[in-house]
């Protein structure tokens, strides 16, 4: 389990996503219908003492064939169950709710080891064995860490390859049978990694899992996670073993992209302020915009000024409580402003942060300076309402001109012009190549046999299915050499519309923009026929 948590939403470290999509009326509707279990503070496994615990260890299924394997098990898990003592409560629960593991992320394991070397155990306690420990703890339903400990750092396969066989074998391997054919390999991986999360946060088995806990899984991989495709598919192959209610949603496809709109005190209320008088102020000038504004541009509004505006002040003044702003406050909130720090992942599992200057900083200037100067002019209108909160404004007007900012943005676009022109007949060589190997591999397929191994474009492949299976010669999936699931249809149709779009808009020298929006009335003449 690898990963940092942060909290304080605007740092640059943070791994919270404010705005996060699941957040309309609709979805909150669904919520409150679908409600999710809630976790206990004490259940039977959580409330045992640590010899319990430990002699589970030595009785299947928690216990592992190899001896070496289940002594460093039972060492990490037992020093782990040392350090948790040492905290308040009755059960491993309430312990571990109360130390400071579920703050710490990827560095949770630096308390434990700490401790354990004031004690004097210095070569026993190694990382890894504690790592090892928290996961059985996981696996025996001794711990449940809450969805979004879980979410922002449960990594790898190893953890969720043990719960499903140390917790519900049967479940999981129904949940195999599901994801077999419908599913690539890296979709299943994900599919089923999700499943597990739920039962080390929820408990029970797979059969156990309500509809409520499928959507508050998708709204904290919203809230923490910055943006994925596929994370829907867990909740298919849940509702297609018949656990669900009938009048569960269908699909959370849909729902993650159509939540509904939130209320004005939703959009600003999701960002968390400390200041209640300022909060309300952002509500009731937001909802004196509302009128005039489209939805998005509204939602726009309200992040600019809740987020980037008072939180990131909160923040880095607690307490702050008015809009009057020193000089110095005021420049420093711009210098933070200008840049912003983007995560990435590197091959060895660290990250590195990266700043780069914000590009919509002069449209976020704008729209402060836009509304310290509405609530200056309203005052004039509605004095009571308004006046209090009547200041000097700190955005200037030359620090709102796009002038500078409009010459930047063309200067990026013909530097990018220049950089790719060169490279355009490689790629649509590359495009030309790409479709012709996807159709020589598809006709492949379907010439097949389910059960045969055929060679396509230099590529060894397996077609699924059994062999003397009939009606399958035009099934498209097939195992390539490594042992991956394979849709040569799916593939051919993604290399036809990339080899076409790369034509496309070669050709014309239209934006993407207007690609997307191109139908067949687009490219096709009609003559009005002749008529004497």
């Amino acid at each position: 389990m690898t990963a940092s948590r942060t909290d304080a939403p605007g740092s640059p470290a943070s791994i919270r996503h404010y705005g996060a999509s699941l957040s309309g009326e609709a979805f909150r509707a669904l919520r409150a219908r679908f409600p999710g279990r809630e976790v206990p503070d004490a259940w039977a496994a959580t409330a045992a003492s640590r010899p319990e615990v430990l002699a589970r260890l030595d009785r299947p299924p928690l216990r592992a064939d190899n001896l070496c394997t289940r002594q460093y098990r039972r060492l990490g898990t037992d020093k782990l169950l040392q350090w948790l003592q040492t905290f308040p409560g009755w059960t491993w629960q309430q312990r571990w709710r109360a130390c400071p593991a579920g703050e710490r992320g990827a560095d949770w394991v630096e308390d434990p080891l700490a401790w354990l070397a004031q004690h004097g155990d210095h070569a026993s306690s190694r990382k890894g064995d504690l790592q090892g420990g928290l996961t059985i703890l996981f696996c025996a339903d001794v711990l449940r860490p809450d969805l979004e400990w879980l979410v922002s750092h449960a990594r790898g396969r190893r953890w969720r390859e043990l719960l499903a066989a140390h917790r519900d074998p049967e479940g999981f391997a129904a949940l195999e049978a599901k994801t077999d054919l419908a599913l690539c390999e890296q979709t299943r991986h994900k599919a089923l990694a999700q499943v597990a999360m739920l039962l080390i946060a929820k408990g029970g088995t797979v059969r156990d899992i309500c509809v409520g806990d499928c959507l508050e899984l998708r709204e904290t991989e919203a809230l923490v996670l910055a943006g994925g495709r596929g994370r829907t598919h867990f909740y298919t192959i849940l509702k297609d073993l018949g656990i669900f209610p009938e009048d569960a949603p269908s699909s959370l496809a849909r729902i993650g992209r159509f939540t509904g709109q939130s209320s004005v005190e939703g959009l600003v209320d999701r960002y968390e302020l400390q200041c209640g008088p300022v909060r309300d102020l952002i509500v009731d000038y937001l909802s004196e915009r509302q009128p005039a504004l489209d939805y998005s541009s509204l939602d726009t509004l309200s992040r600019t000024l809740s987020l980037y505006f008072w939180k990131n002040l909160e923040e880095h003044h607690p307490g702050i409580g008015s809009l009057r702003l020193a000089p110095e406050v005021a420049a420093a909130w711009k210098e933070r402003l200008r840049v912003k720090v983007d995560r990435r992942r590197l091959p060895d599992g660290s990250t590195a942060e990266i700043t780069r200057p914000r590009e919509s900083y002069v449209r976020l200037l704008t729209h402060v300076r836009a509304f310290y100067l509405d609530i200056a002019q309203w005052a004039l209108e509605d004095p009571a309402r308004w006046a209090p909160w009547a200041v000097p404004c700190p955005v200037s007007e030359a620090e709102t001109q796009f002038k500078k900012t409009n010459a930047r943005r063309k200067a990026r676009m013909d530097q990018r012009t220049r950089e790719r022109l060169p490279l355009l007949p490689a790629l649509a060589d590359a495009a030309v190549r790409r479709l012709a190997g996807a159709r020589l591999r598809l006709e492949a397929v379907r010439s097949a046999r389910p059960g045969d191994s055929f060679t396509a474009g230099g590529q060894s492949f397996t077609k699924a299915g059994k062999a003397g299976d009939s009606g399958g010669g035009s099934q498209a999936r097939a195992y390539d050499a490594a042992g991956r699931r394979r849709d040569l249809a799916l593939a051919e149709h993604r290399a036809f519309w990339a080899w076409a779009a790369v034509e496309f808009l070669r050709h014309t020298g239209v934006r993407i923009e207007e690609m997307l929006e191109v139908s067949h009335h687009s490219i096709t003449q009609y003559t009005e026929p002749f008529s004497s």
